[in-house]
């Protein structure tokens, strides 16, 4: 793979720089940079950044509610469907999970000598925000909307004979006067649960987003940090990691295409017909292979094909490395 590598560069000294047969489309949102603005880009697609994060959420616990003086216990069963997507930021790097589903409950509770049994379905939608900063990517607090529909399923006594069906009774005739608001208060409790329960799952799961992030911006650390400035920025189909000597700042420069399927893209600035004298072609030969062996450690499929999953070009003063993840 090495080889394929200092190959294709090795052909690229003796030929001018043409970019090459592809449609190039400039961005819709105005900010892409202008020639002096940064030497290295990194580009990841909304494909690679969703997955794993986008799996469906799944979760069964004990719930424990006090609702108006009545204690239960029970199970409570959460699914819902997940959605992820990028937000348009030019300083900065976010995106959204959407997470809409139900959660199915079963309590028993006491209130005195009643017994009161319940079932309570709860339709939501919530939403998972996350940052990225350039290092880490970090959440905020989970936020939900629920609808809540309460049903009693059962009324019963700890009291014997007479007194028990007067406590049946008199119970019976309570949770119906009290429905409404103790189906409100089940609704609120279950928003809090469901909170607490999302948060915890997607905190996991941006623990391995992150951790998949530091493999792929591990070439930045080739880099010398003295002048250079990263920036981050993302896109609805991806996001954006720039290293230069200035910010990158709104102009009408360089149309970038978009991402292709899966793969991750490496963009390196080079002199037009000098690929193999410049040092940026020099560093890509030296380090890049060493980038690329975090890739194929962890990714036994790209071995397959290797000539297919990796790929280099010319495009428009720039050295692209293209790196299918599959």
């Amino acid at each position: 793979m090495f080889s394929f590598l200092l190959v294709v560069f090795l052909q690229f000294s003796s030929l001018t720089v043409e970019p090459p047969d592809v449609v190039v489309a400039t961005p819709t949102s105005p900010t892409e940079a202008t020639a002096d603005d940064f030497q290295l880009l990194i580009r990841i697609p909304h494909s690679l950044i969703s997955k794993g994060v986008d799996r469906d959420f799944q979760n069964s616990s004990t719930v424990q509610r006090e609702v108006m003086g009545t204690n239960s216990k029970g199970t409570a069963h959460c699914q819902g469907t997940v959605t992820c997507s990028i937000e348009t930021k030019t300083n900065g790097a976010a995106f959204c999970c959407r997470i809409s589903g139900t959660v199915q409950s079963d309590t028993c509770g006491t209130n005195g000598p009643a017994i009161i049994q319940s079932n309570a379905f709860t339709s939501y939608v919530a939403h998972k925000r996350f940052s990225f900063d350039g290092h880490l990517f970090t959440s905020s607090p989970a936020s939900v909307v629920a609808n809540t529909r309460l049903t009693i399923t059962g009324i019963d006594s700890t009291l014997p004979r007479l007194r028990g069906r007067i406590v049946r009774r008199v119970a019976t005739q309570r949770a119906e006067q009290s429905h409404s608001q103790a189906e409100s208060i089940t609704m609120s409790l279950t928003e809090q649960e469901l909170c607490e329960r999302i948060d915890a799952d997607f905190d996991a799961r941006i623990v391995e987003l992150n951790q998949s992030f530091a493999k792929r911006l591990s070439i930045l650390k080739h880099f010398p940090s003295a002048g250079n400035k990263i920036h981050i920025r993302s896109h609805p189909d991806r996001v954006e990691i720039c290293l230069g000597k200035a910010l990158i700042r709104p102009s009408g420069g360089i149309g970038v295409r978009a991402p292709m399927g899966n793969a991750i893209e490496l963009w390196l600035r080079i002199d037009p017909g000098l690929i193999a004298q410049t040092p940026i072609a020099a560093f890509l030969v030296s380090k890049a292979p060493n980038w690329l062996a975090t890739y194929l450690s962890s990714n036994p499929n790209l071995f397959v094909a290797v000539n297919k999953e990796i790929a280099i070009e010319a495009h428009d003063g720039w050295v692209v490395l293209r790196l299918n993840e599959g």
